[in-house]
């Protein structure tokens, strides 16, 4: 009984609630961009769509091998390589999906237009965001907001007691 409704939280738990900041730390988020040298801040068209072009013949590379070269494999292998394939393949959307996200928050390069290019990224991996949607929706907004218990969208800071 006297634990005051404390009997269940672990130590552990007790000493990660003692590290909760509770004030704001004495630099901005200026003052952290201010440390980034300025050739961080670059958006390269060549490298850019070097790394678009990169992730699709990978893509297509890994199809093109999958679709000719797994079904000549014993049955036994293809229970392997199946698998091993869908992997592979993953990890390569997933890449084409987090070049798609960057064109929605203006990172792909200097001009807004170009990185409407998100859109064939997004239309090539039929996904369940539409990606103009995704772009001009709040989606942008909240890094505005984060860790602010009265307006932030995803994450709501626990209140410390």
């Amino acid at each position: 009984m006297g634990a005051g409704g404390q009997m269940n939280v672990s130590k552990l738990e007790k000493d990660v609630l003692k590290r909760v900041p509770v004030s704001k730390p004495p630099f901005g988020i200026g003052d952290l961009k201010k440390t980034i040298p300025p050739h961080c801040f670059k958006r390269p068209l060549i490298r850019s769509f070097g790394s678009l072009f990169h992730d699709l013949i990978l893509i297509y590379s890994l199809y093109y091998i999958a679709s000719h070269y797994i079904p000549l494999l014993p049955q036994t292998l293809t229970y392997v390589a199946w698998p091993l394939y869908w992997v592979a393949q993953g990890f390569m959307l997933v890449r084409l999906w987090v070049l798609g996200h960057d064109c929605g928050h203006h990172a792909f390069s200097e001009y807004q237009w170009i990185d409407d290019v998100g859109w064939i990224s997004s239309s090539i991996r039929l996904p369940r965001t539409p990606y103009f949607s995704f772009k001009y929706h709040s989606h942008c907004t909240p890094p505005a907001h984060t860790s602010s218990i009265e307006f932030e969208e995803v994450h709501v800071p626990k209140r410390k007691i």
